[in-house]
This record gives structure tokens, C-alpha cells and sequence, in this order.
């Protein structure tokens, strides 16, 4: 395992000079020139907005007001993007429309260039590859989509098919990744212990439609130290290929009202279509990886130690020292002017080298190699003929294993076969005068590949395609795949699943794979695998820092599931905090699986009676009505009361129902639940976890997760006026139920995508005459 010596921690501490008793609520970051610029919102009734100043994300400097303009009073969610040598700030002040400012500098001044333009809050730009600008806000139902004639021009606006929390939904950003566009938004309240953060997918437009990822929530957490998440940006990271997601968390409200949030950074990892956090974190973490290679070149003096340079009669050459690896991500950030000027990379010598070469008079970027002296170009990209060339502009290459691709400010412009480019030095070179030359860099990551290295926090899920790099370090396979999907050099058995991911597969007794990870703390954690559904029966077992830790088998009882894919619970194991290399190691059979979580459990064993009379006022919601041990919610209201641990995993619950003459409305158990909010400002079903609820007629198994799904219904006579005992056990993804002590269950599920451990409580919807008695919950299956 590699040593990291710093480390961070979320929610991050107080800024200097931060606005005092409001904090950093809806933090948006630009990564700009090598450095990041964080903007907040600004507290009610406050003018001016702040910016802070980081080269690496984790430690911030103030920059000062960016503007004092009266309009900027309240200014909300401010965000800044760069064009052409402008910067453009978008805020919605006292979120009553937005306002449009501009200046030569991320940290201004920046001046107001709009009247009010409307459009609710929460506005974001998004700039796509043909040069197309889109701007996305808040909308009464979802989010909204309004096409850009420019920096202040503004068109028609359209809701986004796709992105809609239920009710109130802000706090949108798109980013374009490998050609398929991401776009984060937040819901439903800002003081919802439930406000979170989901996540969509398109392949056609920015303007959808979009598809909604089984992992949503993307980013949730209402633990009493840590919730409210939300209001979030993304933004690469510092070795210019991973991405982190910027978002704040509630710790409370002012003397005045606003609420006070503090920001965090968490890393954002991609399989194929699917984006996941690993996190949301509260807890130690290594700080963001920088480049292998940086300078700053807008010195007097270039420093020889990190670079060769060469002058010739009307231009000249700077070769860095350093070398790439055969797959990197090089950034180069200049002032062209007048001069021709080219981002040379996979140079070797003097006349053998790749480059990206700006032409200012034609206005053309040009993608080709110098073979031997003679130069040939493999591509051209067109660029707009208003483009300031007096201004700073970034070239970017990805050379990853199979393209290589080439930006302009952030938008793609060429995409050809990386294999005419190998390992080599970066560098510049100009003719016919001097560029303006800035921060310059590289890292030996490309693609995404700093998502195998990054160490993956437990408790959490691992990506299976998320091994490390390197033969005999990250993998070993003794019959390499010819037909893999993915990491195709690599020889391991990835395949595309139905849902645009991928997954990885161990074929031969011995094969294993090995990932980085990070333990919170020391306990007892549970393993569930996404495994093919008609997978036949495997054995293998979990290497800690190549120490043995248990031994895992699959008996083939999931593949009566009718998904492709089912979660299973395979058995536990004991981590301890810290950093740690974890080694999944094939003994036989076959094993493919996609996703790999690991769940902090509670594994003693327990039996608890009357669990509702220990409930905390925290863990009451709505008006309930005790009578003799009973209770029932009043007519009119959705009452919710939980118990028990959130390290709960496999239980049976005992309770009674009793229904009168009348009975109305739906109330029943409620069990395996987390993330639990209660706020009026929010969906309905503000949980994750299951609802068995009885009526009139029915047993109905809902399924919630911030909205409902009916998994199964049923029929049922229940005696009126008397209780009628009810049994629920969860044994890792079934749910079985029964009535008035029944061997065999009425009700019978098998969730191939379960809840695995959670909470027990009760609920009552707009019932009348239904009565719950108090819970009894008795561990299953554990010491």
C-alpha cells in the first residue's frame, strides 16, 4: 500500500474571513490555470461575495470580495465559468432571479453585465463540446433547461425530462465524461436532514432525456453528526483526472435564520455509465492526489532543473526532465498571441515527438507527429473565429490505451488512436515569437484510471473493475480474457452489464484481485456481492494486507431471481481502521460480480421487548396516541416511530395489529431503515428501508428509498376488534411474514437488489381504527 502523510478530514473547518455564523453553503469550485477558486453564498442581507484560493483543494486562502455590487446582496449559489479570456459569475440574489457579472480574474472585480433575468435559483452553465451553451436552474418541477446565445443571452426554457426529486429540486451541474453527460441535482429542503444529492444520465443532449441510475441517492446522510448534504459542483482534481464533488452539510440555524453549513469534498469514481461517491465521509481521508510533473512558467526565469529549453531565431523550445508513463494526462496552459505555438508531448529527441499545435491566423488546432524531422498532421479541429488569443487557453491530452484526446478550454476537439503516442517528456514549442506560458503539467493517469488507485472508504461499495494497476500488484490471472470490455490490456474478465457498467469475473482456482481501501473504524463489517443471477456456486476468500480474513462461498440459491444481477450477503469479517490492500482470491468455481459493499454490522446477538417505549423525542414523528401498549396515528397526519440500530442486519419482529369496525388508511411495521428524515418540505417517504403495512383488506410490502415501490400485495381477513399477532423476519434479502403465529409465511419476498440491515419502527398513513402494538425484535443468525 502506498503511504499517504496528509490527510483531511470532512466537513472542513472555518474558512478565514467566511461569512460569520452562516458558513459555506453551496460551494462551487473552478479549477482554473492549475488552481482552484471556491465561491459560497452570501449570508441575508450581506453584500458582496467571497471567494477562497487552494492549489490542491484542502487548504484555503481568502481572495477577498469578488464584487461589492448592491445587486449581490443575498446573492445565492454563485457560480463562475471561464471563456475566452472572460470570466462569467451566474447568482440568484435573495433567490429572486439572476443576475450575469464579468471580469478579467477569477477573483474579480467582477461587474455586473445583466439586468435581472429571472429564472428562479440555482443557475449553471454548461459549455458542450460544439460549443453550445446551456444554462440549467430550479424549476417547480424538476430542473430546467434554457439554451444560451452567449454569456448573458438567455432563451427558452424547457424542463429536463429525468431529473425530479418529487418536489423541490435545485442545485443542478452537467459535466460531460467520455462523451455521456452527468448532471447532479439536490432536494428537497436546505434544513431536511434528507437533503441529498442524485445524480442522471444522458447520451444524446444536456438536455436529456435523462436516465436515473439505480445508486440514487448519490450522496445522503442524516446521522446527527453529519446530514443535510447537498448543493453540490464537481470539479477535477489535482492530478487532472479524477473528479471530487464539492457539497456543504447542516450543522444548524443562525441567530438569524439562514441556515449554517460547512463544505466537504468527497471523490467521485466512474464505471462506465455509473458515477458513485466514495463517501459521503466524515472521517479521515488521504488529501487529493497531485500531478507526477508541475511548474508555473510565468517566471522571469524558467527553473533548469525541471526543464530544457532551446532558443532558435524567431522561437524555441522547453523540454521538460521529467517522463511520462506509456498512459498520462499532460495539461498545458498559454497565451498563444500572435505566435504559433504547439503542446509537444510523447517527445523522445529533437525530431521525433506528438504535438497539438495552435495556429492563431487560422484559427485551427492541429493534432500530429514529428517522425525523424518530418511532420505529419493526423487531425484538425476548426476553432471559432472570435477566439482572443491574447488570452490564456488550455490545451489538454489524454493518451489513454486505446485513444487519445485532445481539449480546448475544457471542450474536446480531436479523438484519434493513441497509438502513434508513447512515453515521453512534455513541452512547448514557437515559432515567430514568444507565448505567454503558465502552469504545466502531468500524471501517469488517464481515462479514469486514478479510480483503480484512489483507497475506496469503508464502510461503503467497490466497484469490481476498480482493482489496482499492475500486473502482480492489482491483478493476477492465469488464463487472460481476450474479449474484455474493459482494461483490456490487463487480460481480466470484464463484460458490459445491461445497465452501461461494468463488471469484473475470476475463472481460475488462484486469480485474484486487489484493491485499496480505507477502514473508518474497527469493527465487525458484513460482505454483500452484485453477482449474476445465473451464476453457479463459487468459493473464495478476502486477503487483508495479504493476510488471510475469511473464507466466502456462493451456493447458487439466488438464481431464481428474475434481475440480471442479485446482492448477496456472503458472510463478515473483522477489519481495523487504517489504510489497507484487500485481495479477492478465487478457490473455486466461477465468480462475477459487479458491485462489493462493505457494512459496518452490530453482530452480537440481541432480543429486545417493548422496543417503541425507549424511543427518543428525535425518534417520534407526527402525533401518535398510546393507549394500554397500543398506538395509532391521528386520521389526518403520516406518522412515523422508530428504534433499534441502524448495525442491525438479520432480525424477526413481533408485533400486533388490530383493526377495528371501519378500518382506513394503511398503518404497519416498518423495518432495515436508514437515512430516516422527517421535515415538511420533502417527499413523503422520506427513508430507505421496507413498509409492511395492513389495511381494511390487504398486507401491502412497500419498498422506499425517498419514494415507494409496492413489492408485493396480498389478500388477507383479519379478526376486527382484537389483536392479531404479526411476524416479520429479514434473513439477508428475504422478507417473510406471518399471521397469528403461522408456520408457513402469507407473504413471501426475495429482493434481489435488498436492504440489508437497518432500524425497526412503525408507521401510520391517514389511518383510522388500526392499532399497532409495541415491537419485540430478536437477532437471527448472529453470535
Amino acid at each position: 500500500m502506498e503511504i499517504y502523510n496528509e490527510m483531511y478530514a470532512n466537513p472542513f473547518p472555518s474558512l478565514e474571513e467566511e461569512w460569520e455564523d452562516y458558513g459555506n453553503g453551496d460551494p462551487y469550485v473552478l479549477r482554473h490555470d492549475g488552481r482552484y477558486y471556491l465561491y459560497v453564498s452570501t449570508k441575508d442581507h450581506r453584500t458582496g461575495i467571497k471567494a477562497w484560493v487552494s492549489d490542491n483543494l484542502v487548504d484555503w486562502s481568502y481572495a477577498g470580495l469578488v464584487t461589492e455590487d448592491p445587486v449581490s446582496t443575498g446573492a445565492y449559489a454563485p457560480e463562475v465559468i471561464y471563456s475566452n479570456g472572460w470570466f462569467y459569475l451566474y447568482t440568484s440574489p435573495a433567490g429572486r432571479g439572476h443576475y450575469v457579472f464579468r471580469s478579467e480574474s477569477p477573483t474579480g472585480p467582477f461587474e455586473r453585465i445583466s439586468e435581472n433575468v429571472g429564472m428562479s435559483i440555482d443557475g449553471s452553465v454548461f459549455i458542450d463540446d460544439d460549443g453550445s451553451w446551456l444554462f440549467t436552474h430550479a424549476g417547480s418541477s424538476g430542473i430546467v433547461g434554457v439554451p444560451m446565445d452567449g454569456p448573458a443571452e438567455f432563451g427558452v426554457g424547457q424542463t429536463i425530462p429525468g431529473p425530479y426529486l418529487g418536489h423541490w429540486t435545485e442545485g443542478s451541474m452537467i459535466i460531460k465524461r467520455n462523451g455521456t453527460y452527468y448532471m447532479t441535482y439536490t432536494g428537497n429542503h436546505v434544513f431536511s436532514k434528507g437533503y441529498r444529492i442524485h445524480y442522471a444520465v444522458s447520451h444524446d443532449s444536456p438536455l436529456g432525456p435523462y436516465s436515473i441510475p439505480a445508486n440514487n441517492p448519490l450522496v445522503i446522510s442524516t446521522k446527527p453528526d453529519f446530514y443535510g448534504l447537498g448543493h453540490s459542483s464537481t470539479v477535477m482534481g489535482p492530478d487532472l483526472d479524477s473528479y471530487y464533488l464539492v457539497y456543504h452539510n447542516l450543522t444548524g440555524r443562525s441567530q438569524e435564520g439562514p441556515p449554517v453549513r460547512r463544505m466537504n469534498i468527497d471523490r467521485l469514481v466512474f464505471n462506465g455509465d455509473k458515477m458513485e461517491i466514495l463517501g459521503p465521509t466524515n472521517y479521515d481521508q488521504p488529501i487529493p492526489r497531485g500531478p507526477v510533473f508541475a511548474d508555473r512558467l510565468d517566471a522571469d526565469a524558467i527553473d533548469e532543473k525541471l526543464w530544457e529549453s532551446a532558443k532558435s531565431e524567431g522561437g524555441g523550445r522547453i523540454i521538460s526532465r521529467a517522463i511520462t508513463d506509456r498512459i498520462y494526462t499532460a495539461e498545458y496552459n498559454l497565451v498563444p498571441s500572435k505566435t504559433q505555438v504547439a503542446a509537444l508531448f510523447a517527445y523522445e529527441e529533437a525530431n521525433r515527438f506528438g504535438f497539438a499545435e495552435i495556429e492563431p491566423e487560422l484559427n485551427r488546432l492541429s493534432l500530429g507527429r514529428m517522425e525523424d524531422g518530418n511532420r505529419k498532421v493526423l487531425a484538425t479541429a476548426e476553432l471559432p473565429d472570435d477566439t482572443d488569443w491574447s488570452k490564456l487557453h488550455t490545451i489538454r491530452i489524454e493518451r489513454g490505451n486505446e485513444r487519445l484526446r485532445v481539449y480546448l478550454d475544457g471542450v474536446l476537439k480531436l479523438d484519434e488512436s493513441s497509438e502513434a503516442f508513447g512515453p515521453g517528456h512534455i513541452g512547448y514549442r514557437y515559432d515567430n515569437g514568444v507565448p505567454g506560458l503558465s502552469y504545466t503539467a502531468f500524471s501517469n493517469q488517464a481515462d479514469g484510471s486514478s479510480d483503480f488507485e484512489t483507497a475506496k472508504p469503508l464502510p461503503g461499495s467497490m466497484e469490481a473493475v476498480h482493482y489496482l494497476s499492475g500486473e502482480g500488484r492489482g491483478y493476477a490471472v492465469r488464463q487472460p480474457s481476450e474479449t474484455a470490455a474493459w482494461r483490456h490490456s490487463d487480460g481480466t474478465a470484464i463484460r458490459e452489464a445491461e445497465d452501461g457498467s461494468y463488471s469484473a469475473a475470476l475463472t481460475e482456482k488462484g486469480d485474484w484481485l486487489r484493491y485499496a481501501v480505507n477502514v473508518s473504524e474497527s469493527g465487525t463489517y458484513a460482505l454483500d456481492l452484485s453477482v449474476k443471477a445465473d451464476a453457479g456456486p463459487a468459493t473464495f476468500k478476502l486477503l487483508v494486507d495479504d493476510q488471510k480474513a475469511g473464507s466466502f462461498k456462493i451456493d447458487g440459491s439466488h438464481n431464481a431471481s428474475s434481475e440480471p444481477w442479485v446482492k448477496i450477503r456472503v458472510g463478515s469479517l473483522k477489519l481495523e481502521k487504517g489504510l489497507h490492500s484487500l485481495a479477492i482470491q478465487l478457490d473455486n468455481g466461477q465468480l462475477e460480480w459487479k458491485t462489493m459493499d462493505f457494512e459496518l454490522v452490530d453482530d452480537q446477538a440481541f432480543k429486545i421487548e417493548r422496543l417503541l417505549e425507549q424511543a427518543s423525542s428525535e425518534d417520534v414523528h407526527g402525533r401518535w396516541n398510546e393507549t394500554a401498549g397500543s398506538y395509532a396515528g391521528a386520521a389526518d397526519a403520516d406518522a412515523k416511530m422508530y428504534g433499534g440500530s441502524r448495525l442491525w442486519s438479520d432480525y424477526r419482529i413481533r408485533t400486533t395489529v388490530t383493526l377495528g369496525d371501519d378500518p382506513s388508511g394503511q398503518a404497519g411495521v416498518l423495518f432495515r431503515v436508514t437515512n430516516e428524515s422527517d421535515f415538511r418540505d420533502q417527499v413523503s417517504d422520506s427513508l430507505m428501508g421496507y413498509f409492511l403495512a395492513v389495511t381494511a383488506t390487504k398486507l401491502e410490502l412497500y419498498k422506499h428509498n425517498y419514494d415507494s415501490e409496492l413489492l408485493q400485495s396480498i389478500k388477507v381477513e383479519l379478526d376486527r376488534n382484537k389483536p392479531v399477532s404479526l411476524r416479520i423476519e429479514a434473513i439477508h434479502g428475504t422478507i417473510r411474514v406471518f399471521v397469528e403465529d403461522g408456520e408457513e409465511p402469507v407473504l413471501t419476498y426475495d429482493d434481489p437488489q435488498a436492504f440489508m440491515q437497518g432500524r425497526v419502527g412503525i408507521r401510520s398513513v391517514h389511518a383510522e381504527q388500526i392499532g399497532l402494538g409495541d415491537l419485540t425484535v430478536e437477532s437471527i443468525g448472529t453470535k
